[in-house]
């Protein structure tokens, strides 16, 4: 119970960050990562197989979207963006929104597993 309320709860964050693809690439690529978070959402409620590596996918997605967010609305006053910019964005975002997030899935890997069936040996 507690997993699919962890799911709904991170998915406006999640949107949010998935708009920078959206700044990065345009409005039809915006709403394909949209459409990509809707799905990987309903296959991680229904612990569904394969929903664990398209969840890796789309963590992926918004750590490169909400660095996009960050660096084009220069939330923390930078003047230039060079590889320090990009690896402390990056830093920031996995830190304190994909790190806790993959953790959190990680702990429930045993959900997305096919249960083993018990074949007699030849």
């Amino acid at each position: 119970m507690w997993f699919e309320v962890f799911v709904l709860v991170r998915f406006p964050i999640s949107a949010f960050c998935l708009l920078g693809c959206a700044m990065l690439a345009g409005p039809f690529v915006g709403l394909m990562v949209l459409a990509f978070l809707v799905f990987v959402s309903i296959r991680l409620v229904q612990f569904r197989e394969g929903a664990f590596g398209l969840a890796v996918w789309l963590f992926l997605l918004e750590l490169v979207g909400g660095v996009a967010v960050m660096a084009g609305e220069n939330y923390f006053g930078f003047r230039e963006f060079d590889s320090r910019t990009f690896a402390l964005l990056a830093g920031f975002v996995g830190l304190v929104w994909t790190l806790p997030n993959a953790l959190v899935l990680y702990s429930q890997r045993a959900k997305f597993a096919e249960p083993e069936t018990n074949k007699p040996g030849l």
